[in-house]
């Protein structure tokens, strides 16, 4: 007998679409013209990293902002990217490119030859609300001169 075909949670994803639309709202409260917003973000061991919000693209109905993480340990390890669409009119948020993965589907079949797994947009779109939760309860905006002299 064969594995069951993944079918995605469509209103599990819904909730995380508009929960992370929320989210970003709270930290982009001028997203009606491109900027960036840099956050220093506290981890419970005491490291602080650098948050980059950056709107990209505005239009009537959506906007585009690119998130991006910089640890200050080098280029050793790959740090975390992607690029959100917000929907105004739906009000929702969607994760539409993470690290060099574009054009994400609702679900692949598994094995592929990329080995993403069978619900891997409804796990970004997962990690997204976590990356945001996360900078909403301890990180505070800074000014680029002051991060660069404090790490």
């Amino acid at each position: 007998m064969g594995k069951a075909r993944y079918i995605p949670d469509i209103n599990r994803l819904m909730a995380d679409y508009e929960s992370n639309y929320a989210r970003l709202l709270q930290l982009l409260p001028d997203n009606d013209e491109t900027c960036e917003h840099i956050f220093a973000v506290t981890y419970s061991n005491g490291a602080t990293v650098r948050v980059c919000l950056e709107v990209v693209e505005v239009f009537k109905y959506t906007t585009t902002v690119k998130l991006s993480q910089d640890d200050g340990l080098g280029h050793w390890l790959a740090k975390p990217a992607m690029t959100v669409r917000l929907y105004h009119d739906a009000t929702v948020a969607e994760v539409i490119h993470y690290q060099n993965m574009r054009q994400l589907r609702a679900s692949y079949g598994y094995p592929n030859s990329k080995m993403y797994q069978s619900d891997e947009k409804q796990q970004l779109n997962a990690y997204l609300g976590e990356w945001l939760i996360h900078c909403l309860t301890h990180g505070h905006v800074i000014d680029e001169t002051i991060f660069a002299e404090t790490v």
